[in-house]
């Protein structure tokens, strides 16, 4: 078994919690979730059917594609990080819930089980993906928000240059996975001209300029709140929602080291309800007020 080790920082409050949905807990499930998700949206060229028999061989999965997962996560010394109370919402300061601290930080093992095929998922693939998942997204209660944003600070005791990610890094890491995205100066583009499925791969990732963590957070969450505001009913649709159902929102905020950038993932859209509503507009309006 090939095991690969990265010492994290978290950048941004994280607001993660165990099986009573309050006290904060770090488990390797949230991890292994969240690769698994980012696993997904980098293979949006792929029919739903060989994406969910790959998905199902690397990840573990159910029914017709039943089979154990490839992937073993453990954490280390998730029991010694300090929690305090901190703005879920920043633009709604009486909104506090128990965060883990920022500026700590925390070990995740990765092995990959030795597999007698010929193997399809290899460890240069899996260290990618697990750079990939703490560069685009997090762990947490609002990770599409900003909040618990993670920075790799050593892979197997080395530590790494990752004071100013770049597109042209990121665009390296993602033609591991698919040949379908292109790179310019302002943002990677998906390229694949075939048929894609619906559901939320990435079709847009665009990186912002330094600012400060907590002005950040809270430049988000007001982004969020006034094109709320102005959308009306064509933002459940646009930005995803939390009620009468669950779609979560298409466009994912996260925040990378450099000073603190805000580096913004566009979905492909993919709504559960009042889909001719959806305006890319709303979602150009959203990303504006943060990259400006």
């Amino acid at each position: 078994m090939q095991t690969i080790t990265f010492e994290c920082e978290i950048i941004t409050p994280m607001f993660l919690s165990g099986a009573d949905g309050q006290t904060p807990e770090l488990r390797a499930p949230s991890i292994k979730g969240a690769l698994r998700f980012w696993w997904r949206a980098l293979n949006g060229h792929l029919p739903l059917a060989e994406l969910k028999k790959k998905e199902g061989e690397i990840f573990g999965g159910t029914g017709d594609n039943s089979s154990r997962s490839k992937i073993i996560v453990r954490v280390s010394q998730p029991k010694s990080l300090q929690t305090e109370r901190a703005e879920l919402v920043p633009h709604k300061p009486f909104m506090q819930q128990q965060a883990f601290q920022t500026g700590q930080s925390f070990e995740v093992h990765l092995s990959k089980m030795a597999s007698g095929e010929r193997d399809q998922f290899s460890m240069e693939q899996l260290k990618a993906l697990f750079e990939v998942t703490c560069i685009l997204g997090g762990l947490g209660k609002r990770v599409r928000r900003g909040m618990g944003s993670i920075n790799i600070l050593r892979v197997n005791g080395t530590s790494i240059d990752n004071q100013n990610v770049d597109l042209h890094h990121l665009h390296n890491l993602i033609k591991i996975f698919s040949p379908f995205y292109t790179h310019s100066k302002d943002a990677i583009h998906f390229t694949y001209s075939g048929r894609s499925e619906k559901y939320g791969f990435i079709k847009q990732i665009q990186l912002g300029n330094s600012q400060e963590e907590k002005p950040l957070l809270r430049t988000i969450s007001d982004a969020t709140h006034k094109v709320k505001e102005q959308s009306g009913f064509a933002y459940d649709p646009s930005m995803g929602h939390a009620s009468r159902g669950r779609y979560a929102s298409p466009v994912y905020v996260s925040v990378v080291k450099g000073s603190v950038r805000p580096i913004i993932t566009t979905l492909n859209i993919a709504p559960d309800k009042n889909e001719h509503q959806a305006s890319l507009l709303i979602q150009e309006d959203f990303k504006n007020r943060i990259l400006k």
